[in-house]
């Protein structure tokens, strides 16, 4: 069946005449009654018949109507659903979080994200660092963040630094270090809360005791988690190294204090990972732009 004269012909259903149709279609009127003529011939049957100065459908014409409707309408729907999808407004998006983006950003970005995307399905994962980021080359997800100041040698993987953070030895108020500048010396002869094996605040406090010749810290406890972390210096079981984002309400309520350790500093950048050959979908360029967009009306907040 010829589309084109469809086309036209759905139009003369709905103005029930061929010189609005052919004004609507920016057609002449011989050109619209040619159409339906060709179509007529087409299926072999009378579509349309004079009705004085209007015209009129027939039994035949009626039912090819509806139909043509139904499909038209589908078609604009097909057109609008693409358009939702070209622009971000609709589709799905997978996340893989470390721990400290995934309790501190990740839900304040998804529930705005969504305000404006309702449509947009999305799906957080937690994970370490190695495996959220396996996950997104195995493309088990669209995006990882991760946290720490390592390097990404995978050639598949594009990150950048969505928020410059650091590691910083946190203490309840009442500790005797707190709020001084102590040295090595004296930091290790403390007890430390210590973080699970794998995690990467561990591995930086092994890392920074070891490169310096001091022995591994002594543990006082060991924990799982940050939140549960955080809440064990609170209880006075010893120091930690915490992210300082992770514990920014309790160092300004004055609940924790920070200890500065002369000639001691950890960076521990927050990046946003996506695959670099990858089909970067117009819902994950739309995600980024939006988190980017938020830490920059943050940053001004904070400034102002």
């Amino acid at each position: 069946m010829n589309l084109h004269a469809l086309r036209i012909f759905n139009d003369v259903s709905k103005t029930g005449s061929i010189t609005r149709s052919a004004q609507n279609l920016l057609l002449s009127q011989p050109a619209v009654t040619a159409q339906i003529r060709n179509l007529e011939r087409e299926l072999g049957l009378k579509l349309v018949e004079a009705r004085g100065r209007n015209i009129g459908l027939t039994e035949a014409g009626e039912l090819l109507a509806q139909h043509s409707q139904r499909l038209f309408a589908m078609e604009a729907e097909i057109e609008g659903v693409m358009a939702a999808m070209k622009t971000g407004l609709l589709g799905s998006l997978k996340i893989c979080a470390t721990e400290l983006p995934e309790r501190t950003l990740l839900h304040r970005w998804i529930t705005g994200y969504k305000l404006e995307h309702p449509e947009v399905a999305i799906q957080l994962l937690k994970g370490q660092a190695r495996s959220a980021l396996q996950r997104l080359l195995d493309e088990q997800v669209h995006i990882s963040i991760v946290c720490g100041n390592w390097p990404i040698e995978d050639e598949a993987v594009d990150y950048f630094t969505i928020l410059e953070d650091e590691l910083i030895f946190a203490v309840p108020d009442s500790h005797r270090l707190a709020g001084r500048e102590v040295t090595l010396d004296e930091l290790v002869k403390e007890p430390f809360v210590m973080r699970e094996e794998g995690s990467y605040t561990r591995d930086q406090l092994l890392t920074l005791f070891r490169s310096t010749g001091y022995d591994q810290p002594r543990c006082a406890i060991l924990i799982e988690g940050l939140k549960e972390t955080a809440e064990a210096v609170q209880s006075g079981f010893g120091i930690a190294l915490l992210p300082s984002l992770f514990v920014k309400k309790e160092l300004a309520s004055g609940q924790l204090k920070r200890i500065h350790v002369k000639g001691v500093k950890l960076p521990h950048p927050i990046r946003v990972c996506t695959r670099k050959h990858g089909t970067e979908s117009p819902v994950i360029r739309s995600f980024i732009s939006f988190i980017q967009s938020d830490i920059r009306t943050a940053d001004q907040t904070i400034e102002g």
